[in-house]
């Protein structure tokens, strides 16, 4: 799954060398009334009886019916749930150079940092209130679902597919009790219920519960427009999965973006680069657009054969970044250089320059908008 996380130049730089990311209490995200939302649009679909008998029949769930969703999805326990809002969140776009999430998150020049979960979970932690102990979460990020009954009047259909996608994460086969914990979990999938409103952000989530750790975590907190804002120091065993850092729109786009090319070829930084082969699989999927056009140029041949007999020989992950750091030029210096090789190609390696740490610096092609 690939993932945009839009942000300032200066927070990127926060990631890359520390390695860690800001977990906001969902209480205190750009949308204040975001999990009210959510906990209010679930309590009146488990009031809407037709739809949750057609959801049990279509599934097929013989197991519970609409006296035991009933029972949790009560006025008392909807106040309860109001209350309880000690959920952290981080929250990604699904979308790339997208010109709302710039003006939004990453202003003037900001970045868009792509990250590529591969893997069904990862392992996150942070300190815990407990001297010497972390805080620890496997899980991936979800997809937010956009669900609002009264902005989806003329969207019938729409709204039952969410609904049913809704159920379907309150009511997992898999979750033996289908009542005990059920105020737990409507809260939890609340955190991923957005205004329909909003679906053109098309946002995931990593949404981290303190309750679900052995240790609870330590709270810290940050200053934004004179609010203390609750965060947990989120870091990504192995590091976070970064792909591509792509500059936004801007006057001095140009600057930025050599300033940060600067950055990459002089600082250590924590990404995601599990090994070797993960490096190698980078590269690849980087010439992946134009693999076509390259198949039958020497110079792209003898590359791809380096990268097969590096994989057979188990070569060293630095060892393999100095190696195919050369080669990757010498590619990029041909096409630069030939005639024969299409202006799309050329105009490609221009804005998007693979970097030896594994990482792909591009800029945005949106206009200057500010």
């Amino acid at each position: 799954m690939e993932l945009y996380y839009y942000t300032s130049t200066d927070t990127m730089r926060y990631i890359l060398e520390k390695g860690d990311i800001f977990a906001t209490n969902i209480r205190y995200m750009n949308d204040s009334e975001e999990y009210t939302n959510g906990l209010e649009e679930l309590f009146r679909l488990a009031g809407n009886e037709e739809l949750v008998n057609k959801w049990l029949n279509e599934r097929g769930r013989n197991d519970i019916g609409t006296e035991d969703i009933k029972q949790t999805f009560t006025e008392e326990n909807l106040e309860k749930c109001r209350r309880n809002m000690d959920y952290y969140s981080i929250s990604f776009c699904q979308k790339n150079d997208l010109l709302s999430q710039w003006a939004i998150y990453a202003k003037e020049s900001g970045v868009s940092i792509k990250m590529n979960f591969e893997n069904d979970s990862y392992h996150f932690y942070t300190d815990s209130e407990e001297k010497g102990e972390k805080s620890q979460w496997e899980l991936a990020p979800e997809k937010v679902l956009y669900f609002t009954r009264d902005s989806m009047e003329d969207e019938k259909d729409e709204y039952e597919r969410q609904a049913f996608l809704i159920l379907d994460k309150l009511y997992a086969r898999d979750f033996k009790d289908q009542t005990e914990g059920k105020d737990e979990v409507w809260r939890y999938v609340s955190t991923f219920v957005k205004r329909y409103d909003f679906y053109q952000e098309a946002e995931s989530r990593l949404v981290f519960q303190p309750t679900q750790t052995a240790y609870y975590p330590r709270v810290q907190y940050r200053m934004d427009q004179k609010v203390l804002k609750p965060y947990l120091d989120m870091i990504c065993k192995d590091g976070w999965p970064i792909w591509e850092i792509m500059i936004g729109p801007g006057f001095n786009q140009q600057v930025v973006y050599n300033s940060v090319e600067h950055f990459l070829n002089h600082v250590e930084i924590k990404v995601g680069i599990r090994d070797t082969e993960d490096y190698l699989k980078r590269i690849e999927e980087y010439w992946k657009p134009y693999a076509d056009e390259l198949k039958g140029i020497k110079i792209y041949d003898d590359l791809q054969r380096h990268i097969m007999d590096a994989k057979t020989a188990n070569m060293r992950l630095k060892a393999a970044q100095i190696a195919f750091d050369e080669l990757m030029q010498q590619v990029c210096n041909f096409i630069h250089e030939d005639d024969g090789c299409s202006e799309g190609l050329k105009k490609y390696i221009k804005r998007h320059r693979f970097m030896d740490k594994g990482i792909v610096l591009s800029s945005s092609s949106i206009p200057f908008i500010y």
